[in-house]
């Protein structure tokens, strides 16, 4: 589904040394996968998935989405791609405070301008386990709740990808808990979940953690393998 060959990002500002922030990454990550890509802050995993979600471009290398060159597209056809085959979800859970569960999952089907949105929005958020919350405005749900709105939202498009960048870094432990076992149910469903997370807790629940230190990728590990490591 992803694969990255040699990948390299460098930003640059006036008058500040050059921030290597990937430096020559290559990995794989197959269809219906969960993988953790753990890494302390500033470690690079952030621009990782920025470069993956095709949010940003890599200075160098090469990345293929389901088998196709993407590194080097346009803007235009970058935008295609990303609407159509990525989810996104983030630390911040980015919902419209006084506008419905149900509404918030709808905004990506309404840019869209897809006819059937009510139907598939209310399909989400039964998948995610809020058919009881449809109605309720976001500012009425939990942390737990909003996250699961959020994921609900990033899953409406049915993507091939969903990225998920700290999702659990403002919940407590029962409802990370609940969120993992979510991207558990969703990888088991075929979708490719990428879970950003400096948390070791939460990417050993992952079926494969990617270490990145320092932009760079360090040898793998299971999971399991990693159950006894430290951070």
């Amino acid at each position: 589904m992803i694969e990255l060959r040699d990948l390299a990002k460098t930003y640059r500002k006036p008058n500040a040394p050059p921030v290597k922030a990937i430096d020559r990454v290559s990995l794989t990550i197959g269809a219906g996968e969960l993988v953790a890509i753990l890494g302390p802050s500033g470690s690079g995993k952030s621009t990782l998935m920025n470069v993956m979600g095709l949010l940003d471009r890599p200075d160098s290398g090469e990345y293929l989405l389901k088998g196709r060159p993407v590194h080097s597209l346009s803007d235009d056809e970058l935008a295609g791609i990303r609407n159509r085959f990525i989810g996104f979800v983030f630390q911040a859970y980015h919902l419209l405070p006084r506008t419905t569960a149900i509404e918030n999952v709808q905004l990506p089907l309404l840019y869209a301008d897809r006819k059937d949105y009510k139907a598939r929005s209310e399909a989400a958020l039964a998948a995610v386990g809020l058919s009881d919350r449809m109605h309720h405005f976001a500012e009425e749900l939990s942390g737990g709740q909003q996250q699961r709105v959020a994921i609900a939202r990033a899953i409406v498009n049915e993507p091939s990808v969903l990225l998920a960048d700290e999702p659990t870094g403002n919940l407590d432990s029962v409802a990370s808990k609940e969120i993992v076992e979510l991207f558990k149910m969703l990888s088991s469903q075929g979708t490719t979940v990428v879970l950003i997370t400096h948390d070791l807790e939460v990417a050993r629940q992952a079926g494969r953690i990617i270490r990145i230190r320092d932009g760079a990728v360090e040898p793998e590990a299971s999971s399991a393998d990693s159950a006894g490591g430290g951070a």
